[in-house]
């Protein structure tokens, strides 16, 4: 009996850390962890095509579904996540190690990084943090480079395209950017 009450007070309690961890990243970042649909990430692997020595950067990256789901289908690429939210990127970096994975995890803003070797770039963000975004990558971006955002436009950036759900079309959408 001991034991079950033992188990269901860590049970409890990673629950209350998760909670806490939750709230104070959605304060603090402003940005929660929202997992990204399936039906988005199927729609991006298949969109893009890459060469084998692509650098593909996936900004806010949660647990990483969407780098796993490229590396799976582009084995040779460089995937590379930013992540600040600790319970996410504890997450990620232990699906990595259980899969042998090559993918690497940053645990640091992404506004302080330099994307200039970025052939692709993913974000999954909300709107508040997609002007200062916006004018980061229009500088740092190489000509031909490609932004997908799913959910939430730049405030001045014009997509090439917009990518419908197939399930409801007047929900959220990918929007492509190409610089």
């Amino acid at each position: 009996m001991m034991i079950f009450l033992y188990f269901l007070l860590i049970i409890v309690i990673i629950a209350l850390i998760i909670t806490i961890n939750s709230f104070i990243s959605f304060i603090w970042l402003r940005v929660p962890f929202v997992t990204t649909p399936k039906w988005v990430i199927e729609k991006f692997v298949d969109k893009i095509d890459l060469k084998n020595n692509s650098i593909v950067y996936d900004l806010g990256c949660g647990d990483a579904k969407v780098l796993f789901a490229l590396e799976k289908k582009f084995p040779n690429l460089k995937l590379i996540g930013y992540e600040l939210a600790w319970w996410p990127y504890v997450v990620a970096k232990l699906k990595i190690k259980l899969k042998k994975s090559k993918i690497k995890i940053l645990h640091q803003n992404f506004y302080k990084a330099n994307f200039s070797d970025a052939d692709i770039i993913f974000c999954y963000l909300i709107d508040t943090v997609m002007p200062k975004l916006e004018s980061q990558l229009k500088i740092q971006l190489k000509p031909g480079a490609k932004v997908f955002s799913y959910g939430f436009k730049f405030p001045n950036w014009q997509p090439a395209e917009i990518i419908p759900n197939p399930l409801k079309p007047k929900g959220s959408k990918i929007n492509f950017y190409q610089k």
